[in-house]
């Protein structure tokens, strides 16, 4: 039997593709410097993380410390990290407009880097047991009421759990044994005591 955990895998979302999101920018801290007129990568990255959280995602992006051309066309590459799901990915912020020290920025996300799977997750114990439940009911004949205890239970490969069991015509015991977990769903298989 097996059971996918709602577990925040699918939240790596939250670095994925942004293309072509702009948004007008206030540029109070552009500055002339050698002749031409420039704004500080950091700025650029509190802009873009703007940019990213009117579309519903909180980031901390990272675009480094140099000064960038304020042209149209110059962009700077950037890290991001979503702190929620401790997911990694990078944004390209590009100036797509300038009006005097005005403009505008695209920013241009990549897919987030998946994290590695956790190498356990927790599940409530009435869950566990309801998985439980399913892959005996037909051995018994009847869906028996199974109870795995209270406290969740940690998932792990390799994990073994004791459950007791109860029909109309029969009780006992039962170990669940998780037989494999990729982070988000594990599979178990169950023996009779």
């Amino acid at each position: 039997m097996s059971r996918l955990l709602p577990l925040a895998a699918g939240a790596a979302a939250a670095l994925l593709l942004l293309a072509g999101c702009a948004a007008p920018i206030d540029t109070s801290n552009a500055e002339r410097v050698d002749g031409a007129v420039t704004v500080p990568a950091s700025d650029l990255a509190l802009a873009a993380e703007g940019v990213v959280l009117e579309q519903g995602f909180t980031v901390e992006i990272d675009c480094g410390s140099a000064d960038v051309p304020l042209e149209v066309g110059a962009s700077v590459e950037c890290s991001a990290f979503d702190p929620a799901t401790e997911s990694t990915g990078g944004y390209v912020v590009t100036i797509t407009a300038v009006d005097g020290t005005d403009y505008e920025i695209e920013v241009v996300g990549s897919e987030a880097t998946p994290q590695p799977a956790p190498e356990s997750a927790l599940e409530s114990a009435q869950a566990f047991a309801d998985l439980t439940a399913q892959a005996i009911t037909d051995s018994l004949g009847e869906a028996p009421f199974v109870d795995c205890g209270t406290d969740d239970i940690e998932i792990f490969e390799g994990q073994e759990v004791r459950c007791a069991y109860e029909t109309s015509s029969a009780s006992g015991f039962v170990v669940a044994t998780v037989t494999s977990f990729d982070g988000s769903f594990y599979e178990i298989s169950v023996v009779e005591e």
